[in-house]
């Protein structure tokens, strides 16, 4: 039987995540949850905080990386697709402000370092409020 029991702060170390919405959190392997993004008081946020959960500790990785803008990663966003597949987490959409997000990130957790996919296809259109899901290799949006 499987059950919930609320976490105390003496079962972790490092600093959780700070409550939000609209972010996304994914598990990685069997080690880490990578929790993206989201939307604290009207704020859009783009940080990356992970749990390991072998060790039982919260952190804040350093990510390197680029995109089309020179940016390091996604930009600031809530309600986007986020979808793991081995070390890899892939991010699309989401909403900032009043504008519909249509871009495509991976980041690898191996390394911590963002890469903006952009030769891929055609891209669906921008959306938010949407679901993907990972069948093995295989991504489905």
């Amino acid at each position: 039987m499987h059950y919930w029991v609320r976490a105390a702060s003496s079962d972790f170390t490092g600093t959780p995540p700070q409550p939000r919405s609209g972010h996304t959190a994914v598990n990685i392997g069997k080690s880490k949850v990578v929790v993206f993004g989201g939307l604290v008081d009207k704020k859009f946020l783009s940080d990356i905080v992970v749990y390991d959960i072998e060790n039982k500790l919260w952190f804040q990785p350093e990510c390197t990386g680029g995109g089309s803008d020179d940016q390091v990663g996604p930009s600031p966003r809530a309600f986007h697709i986020a979808v793991a597949i081995d070390c890899h987490m892939f991010i699309f959409g989401g909403h900032y402000g009043s504008k519909r997000l249509g871009d495509f990130w991976v980041l690898d957790t191996d390394i911590w370092q963002w890469s903006e996919l952009t030769s891929l296809g055609d891209l669906p259109s921008p959306r938010d409020f949407a679901a993907a899901s990972a069948i093995g290799n295989q991504k489905i949006v």
